[in-house]
């Protein structure tokens, strides 16, 4: 006997569940842009708007992991239901004996800030952003958040909180729908300000709620201690909420001008710099630098993600003149981030970076949970030659450089030259000599040194570099950005 699959109106099914409606009321914040809207993808790890809703009618898709479809590849994707099991649950229990839970009560699309946020001077932002943060980062709040990092990631932030006594790291929104709208609103603020600073949202009802529940708080703060915004870590394991929550633009965040920094104690002049993914990365780092009695030598930051804008890598490389070490996830994701920063700062600004690649599967944090403080010697070891998968390995990324180089160069021979030798001569002895290998070897492979032309021509190149490493020559980096 021969089972029919029962016919279904893909059209109609569409037509009477609007995609973005049913990814709002699944909790995917979305956003106006041009004939659809963006949102942080739910499917992977997604610091910043890589998910397109509506650009194409009635589809998605995410530039970051690829995920594509339209609303029952969404609902089949969020429920890990099949095809007509997530048809039943849009249809309200055609085939299910359940009706469909994601699109009611109803879409709760972002009310875009950027008039309330006009209206609001940066002192006062500041000043709100101070008030949220004291609800965040209660003794309750901080002991829970803490003992979730220790619990589930295995961070302990006590040597952090000792060394830096009275400063909180990490505070907990609670699953509350209101809590920390009712709270600033005791202390006198109003709608517009809360939804200018993007801590609140109304819902399609009119109901002003938060924008950050149940999940873990990182405040992005600058030297002088002011908060510029919140990073929210998902802690709910809904399959459907972003794992990341940024602001959107306030008088005093933007995404693509700030760095999060757990830290901002002077460093030494020969510190290093470790730049991770996420806000659990660079915490980690710092709690084992803590533990270690090297504050003043390493400096973790994060993009919250693997992107960067000229102004983040700027900030980045204005923190010391060594390289900065690149230190992603270990997966696909991670080594597209590398290429990246490596195109940014190595092609864009002139100046070199080292690449640490994490085992598969594994990041910082991760690393840092199973080995302890000893863990970060050797996310800190010297460049290698060659990249292990059971251990972090650091290399000098020569050949993502020519690669990165070659895609747009209008002279591949001399631009490879005349790009190599000024970061060479930014490098000690041991990284310079693995950079002019590893690019010749690139440049072999893609056919552009034959007869060793390439390999020559940088050799002299190289002898007319003065033989010094610069000072610290790049420009400062505004203090938002640090």
């Amino acid at each position: 006997m021969t089972l029919q699959r029962p016919s279904v109106d893909v059209e109609a099914i569409r037509a009477r569940h609007p995609l973005p409606e049913v990814m709002a009321a699944a909790g995917v914040e979305l956003q106006p842009r041009g004939h659809g809207y963006i949102g942080c993808c739910p499917f992977h790890e997604d610091a910043t708007p890589s998910l397109s809703v509506d650009g194409v009618p009635d589809r998605f898709h995410c530039f970051g992991c690829g995920a594509s479809g339209d609303v029952i590849d969404f609902v089949q994707r969020t429920r890990n239901l099949g095809f007509l099991e997530a048809v039943a649950e849009l249809d309200g229990g055609q085939y299910r004996e359940h009706a469909l839970t994601l699109v009611r009560p109803g879409p709760r699309l972002r009310a875009a800030p950027d008039l309330a946020a006009a209206a609001i001077a940066s002192e006062r932002a500041f000043e709100i952003n101070q008030l949220a943060w004291e609800h965040f980062a209660t003794p309750v709040g901080t002991s829970f958040a803490a003992h979730y990092l220790q619990r589930r990631r295995g961070l302990d932030l006590e040597p952090l909180t000792h060394e830096f006594t009275g400063q909180r790291f990490v505070g907990h929104a609670t699953h509350g729908w209101a809590a920390l709208t009712e709270h600033l609103k005791s202390k006198g603020l109003n709608d517009d300000e809360l939804i200018g600073m993007d801590l609140a949202m109304r819902t399609r009802g009119g109901r002003l709620i938060d924008t950050y529940r149940n999940r873990l708080i990182f405040p992005i703060t600058n030297a002088s201690g002011q908060i510029h915004g919140f990073i929210g870590r998902d802690i709910s394991g809904h399959p459907a909420a972003p794992k990341y929550r940024n602001p959107t633009r306030t008088p005093v965040f933007d995404k693509s001008q700030v760095l999060y920094r757990p830290t901002h104690q002077p460093l030494a002049v020969d510190a290093q710099v470790l730049v991770v993914e996420g806000a659990i990365d660079a915490l980690a780092v710092a709690a084992a630098t803590a533990a270690s009695g090297t504050t003043q030598r390493v400096a973790a930051c994060s993009t919250n993600g693997v992107s960067a804008s000229p102004a983040q890598v700027q900030a980045v490389l204005a923190l010391t003149h060594r390289p900065p070490r690149i230190a992603f996830d270990g997966d696909d994701a991670g080594q597209q981030g590398t290429v990246r920063w490596v195109a940014e700062a190595c092609l864009k600004q002139r100046s070199p970076v080292l690449a640490t690649r994490m085992p598969p599967g594994t990041d910082p944090a991760d690393w840092l949970a199973t080995h302890g403080p000893n863990g970060l010697q050797d996310l800190l070891a010297a460049p290698s030659g060659s990249a292990a998968d059971d251990v972090p390995t650091t290399i000098v990324p020569g050949r993502d450089i020519i690669r990165a180089l070659l895609y747009k160069a209008d002279d591949p021979i001399r631009d490879a030259i005349d790009l190599i030798a000024t970061l060479a001569s930014q490098l000690p002895s041991t990284e310079r000599r693995q950079l002019l290998r590893d690019s010749a070897a690139e440049m072999t492979r893609h056919g552009w040194n034959p007869c060793d032309t390439y390999a020559k021509a940088l050799e002299e190149a190289m002898s007319e570099q003065p033989n010094h490493r610069p000072a610290v020559w790049r420009p400062a980096a505004s203090p938002s950005l640090i």
